[in-house]
């Protein structure tokens, strides 16, 4: 069975790891560090843990992560952070930022998949030992309405019987409320900008490579892709041509993101055919009417 995580934080190549891995641990989200992007991350993936990947984090970082523990605390959703003895030890001195779990770096890959799952286990039978207590004040409410008893009594079954349902790694059919766009870009800035242009009418999931965005794509449903043209190891065109390989992820519109002046460049990403191109800096009316465009 594998445990929802959904990720955040400067440190791609902790990011990476998840995705490349663990990937068969861990079903793997990735999100800007933005209050409302974290917010609705929770609603639409709900992970099982929330991990803070530490690298060179900024005060007002730390202070949106403090801000967004609330709103784990009350979906009963562990946070944990990853990073070195300094950046833990920061964390820990702003108020409501210290981590129900902290994993101090170096540590092998193994050995943190083995660490984030036995605490994943540990807070999920904490959570049962808590229904089954309060199973039992319901059975010992004798005065209550019978009706009324069995109504309750039911309620809390079903708290203690919900469990995860086994990934078995293949595409499952999905209905959004909204349609999902996944931008593709190394660059977490990007993720922030196109968020904030898009948050209040479509779902937005992000990746920082390509590799990532194929995995995710395993298992998910896109309505459309906005793919950076340039991008170290697997640049947009290498995957592009992945997509086209592959029936049902050929049929998804993908939009190039570019900020390259080169006219044969630009040339050649459009011989590849996609729905169109948009240049960086991301103009917002533009961005909007490419989406109109093409799924709306």
């Amino acid at each position: 069975m594998k445990y929802k995580v959904l990720l955040a934080g400067n440190s791609k190549k902790l990011i990476s790891n998840f995705f490349l891995q663990m990937d068969f641990a861990f079903d793997c989200m990735t999100s800007s560090i933005l209050f409302d992007d974290l917010k609705n991350h929770v609603q639409y993936f709900k992970p099982d843990i929330f991990i803070y990947c530490m690298r060179a984090e900024t005060r007002d970082d730390l202070v949106t992560i403090a801000s967004f523990h609330d709103v784990l605390g009350k979906n009963d959703i562990p946070f944990a952070a990853i990073g070195d003895s300094a950046s833990l030890d920061f964390a820990s001195k702003i108020p409501n930022c210290v981590p129900e779990l902290s994993v101090k770096l170096p540590m092998s890959t193994t050995d943190m998949e083995d660490t984030i799952t036995r605490f994943i286990k540990r807070h999920k039978s904490s959570l049962s030992s808590a229904a089954n207590i309060s199973l039992a004040k319901a059975l010992d409410a004798n005065a209550i309405n019978a009706f009324e008893t069995l109504a309750k009594l039911d309620t809390v079954l079903e708290e203690v019987e919900k469990e995860p349902a086994a990934d078995t790694g293949s595409r499952q059919p999905e209905s959004p409320d909204r349609h999902r766009i996944l931008v593709i870009d190394d660059a977490t800035i990007i993720h922030k900008t196109i968020k904030g242009y898009l948050d209040t009418k479509y779902e937005v999931a992000t990746a920082i490579s390509g590799k990532i965005a194929l995995r995710f794509l395993n298992t998910k449903e896109v309505s459309l892709i906005l793919l950076d043209y340039e991008m170290p190891d697997m640049n947009g065109p290498a995957v592009l041509e992945e997509l086209r390989k592959d029936p049902y992820l050929a049929t998804i519109p993908v939009v190039f993101l570019t900020g390259i002046n080169d006219v044969e460049k630009i040339k050649s990403a459009l011989a590849l055919k996609p729905q169109g191109y948009l240049l960086k800096p991301v103009d917002r009316d533009s961005l909007h009417a490419k989406i109109k465009e093409l799924i709306d």
